[in-house]
């Protein structure tokens, strides 16, 4: 028996060309604001110049909105469907705001202002770090998405009841999976920030004389991590269930009858799988 767990994620992140050039561009100014400041700094080894303050503190404006903007424009360190290069590209500003300090400490021989820039900028830097490190999720809205899928029997002469239901988070425990007269899997999977979970009941099939069975569980998109499975029989005669195999693709479980029938038998387990993600502190 192979039975599909399907769910297409409505909050996941989607590579379009819009993101790719957005993450791209941010990458090239950060890029490029980096170089140039090395290149001041390699002409301004030592200082040896009064810098204005009207100067300094247009130079400070101007960093912390080219800073904003990259960080704006990406996505939080956190965030577990960031890209690498948006990973990247978060540390660039912190990068920018060290040449900052070592540009304006280099072409001044005023301390007060190196002093008073450099507390300043170690300020703003503490902030943002600790403001996205503490936060989950990447600012966009995250979606919860419980889908239902029940498989028939009869597939050639009924087509499949397949009917993807998008809830929110408040109906989320008045779900209850059931099991149509005539289908074979009735499941309902749910998604949100914290981890996903699965909950479904098969109705598996015995013929005469029968006493194992092997059912396949295949996860369409994998899970994240490998999930907590527990079973039991809903309805049907005695029977043991073992785990055979669990892995965030798919899961394979053994079914073994406690005697042998004479009549066709058949079984209604019951299979909560649960996949919590896990966030480095």
């Amino acid at each position: 028996t192979m039975s599909s767990i399907a769910a297409t994620p409505t909050g996941s992140t989607t590579s379009t060309l819009f993101t790719v050039v957005r993450r791209g561009g941010m990458f090239a100014t950060a890029l490029f604001v980096i170089l140039a400041q090395a290149t001041l700094i390699a002409r301004h080894p030592a200082g040896n110049a009064t810098l204005n303050p009207s100067f300094l503190y247009a130079t400070l404006v101007g960093i912390l909105c080219i800073n904003g903007c990259i960080r704006l424009c990406t996505f939080n360190p956190r965030d577990p469907q960031a890209y690498w290069l948006s990973r990247l590209v978060w540390v660039t500003p912190s990068i920018i705001s060290l040449e900052t300090f070592i540009l304006i400490s280099n072409v001044t021989v005023s301390s007060s202002l190196v002093v008073m820039t450099g507390l300043f900028l170690v300020v703003v830097e503490c902030n943002w770090w600790i403001v996205s490190l503490r936060r989950q999720s990447s600012g966009r809205p995250q979606q919860t998405t419980i889908i239902k899928q029940q498989l028939l029997f009869e597939a050639i002469d009924r087509p499949p009841a397949f009917a993807p239901n998008a809830l929110p988070l408040d109906h989320a425990n008045e779900t209850v999976v059931t099991l149509a007269n005539h289908a074979q899997q009735s499941w309902t999977r749910f998604s949100d920030e914290s981890g996903e979970s699965i909950t479904a009941i098969e109705r598996v099939l015995f013929a005469p004389g029968q006493r194992h069975q092997t059912i396949h569980f295949s996860f369409v998109p994998s899970l994240i991590v490998i999930p907590e499975i527990t079973t039991q029989i809903v309805e049907g005669p005695p029977a043991t269930i073992r785990l055979d195999e669990i892995q965030t693709f798919g899961a394979r479980l053994e079914l073994k009858l406690s005697q042998k029938y004479e009549e066709p038998v058949e079984l209604i387990i019951q299979i909560e799988m649960v996949a919590v993600r896990t966030v480095a502190a």
